[in-house]
């Protein structure tokens, strides 16, 4: 219950957190069939998020199995379909583990889930496709051909690509690729090592073709033009094209203000703005905000009636929603 009401929450707040999502080939997507998502890792536990927002069957999540050791903490990322994945160099008592992530994976995909790995396995800001790990391979070769085989099931290349890393307001293009089959690998299964080798060869191909690639030693300024140039395909509305809207949006935003620079402090000091900085931020304000505006709505209630209470509880919203767009 606390998945689906996350997700809700998620499809409500996202779109006033960001200036626009624009989602490319989703409708590509293989029908029916189990899919491994296999994307790019640039911001954190809101590539998740992001990701979740637009499919329709629940997703499962590979997350670093670190922030699972406080049993609290644990207790609350299984609600939200988070799968610890832990790597030896975090301990030899964790190795034992793998076999544990792989099969709920596979349970996740046999119910018609979507599984979701990030194939760089670590998080870096950056506009780049970093070198892939072994770790997609090896669990798509475990689906495809261990125990109880799924072969009907499809990795989709996924890329994520963000016009910045700091905060709201900005433009994501989230990209689909082609799907890759198990008979897209011309390595026989059973040279194991070879196999994972051009699977990741393939893989690699594919999710490059779906992410911006910005080099971190360009001058600023060619930086940001060619982000700009990338975003023009995912365009937004101008506030001159309507002044009407453009002044409730600045009013909107003034309005929020105060609060939000309360939350965007408290997530810097949290994360010491670090790759958790946009997790962090999103994840105070799509728990806290609607508890903070339905309480404002129920003390605007109790001095000025339900009526005013109730266009409190929906305008504040709203503003922050055209506040975002214009």
């Amino acid at each position: 219950m606390f998945y689906y009401f996350s997700r809700f929450l998620v499809r409500l707040a996202l779109p006033i957190y960001l200036r626009k999502l624009c989602v490319v080939h989703f409708d590509k997507l293989p029908k029916g069939a189990p899919l491994l998502l296999a994307s790019n890792h640039p911001d954190s536990f809101f590539d998740a998020v992001v990701i979740g927002s637009v499919l329709e069957q629940p997703i499962h999540t590979l997350t670093r199995g670190d922030v699972f050791r406080k049993k609290a903490a644990a207790f609350w990322l299984r609600q939200i379909n988070l799968i610890p994945v832990f790597r030896g160099s975090e301990g030899r008592q964790y190795v034992k583990n793998h076999d544990i992530t792989a099969q709920e994976s596979h349970d996740a995909l046999k119910k018609g889930d979507a599984v979701v790995v990030f194939s760089e396995g670590i998080c870096v800001n950056e506009w780049r496709l970093r070198p892939l790990g072994k770790g997609t391979a090896r669990m798509a070769y475990k689906i495809w051909y261990g125990e109880d085989a799924l072969q009907s099931m499809k990795v989709i290349p996924t890329g994520l690509n963000y016009e910045n890393f700091r905060g709201p307001g900005k433009r994501v293009s989230l990209n689909f690729g082609e799907a890759i089959a198990a008979d897209d690998i011309q390595t026989s299964p059973q040279e194991y090592e070879k196999w994972l080798r051009e699977f990741n060869e393939i893989l690699d191909r594919k999710m490059n073709a779906e992410i911006l690639t910005v080099h971190a030693d360009l001058p600023k300024a060619e930086q940001q033009r060619q982000l700009n140039a990338f975003f023009d395909k995912c365009a937004t509305p101008k506030a001159k094209s309507n002044p009407l809207l453009g002044a409730i949006g600045w009013i909107g935003r003034m309005i929020h203000l105060p609060l939000y620079s309360f939350f965007e402090k408290k997530a810097a000091k949290l994360t010491a703005r670090s790759v958790f900085y946009d997790s962090v931020l999103f994840g105070m304000l799509l728990y806290l905000y609607p508890v903070i505006v339905g309480l404002l709505s129920i003390i605007v209630a109790a001095f000025a009636g339900w009526e005013v209470g109730l266009g409190t509880f929906i305008g504040l919203p709203l503003l922050a929603w055209v506040g975002s767009k214009w």
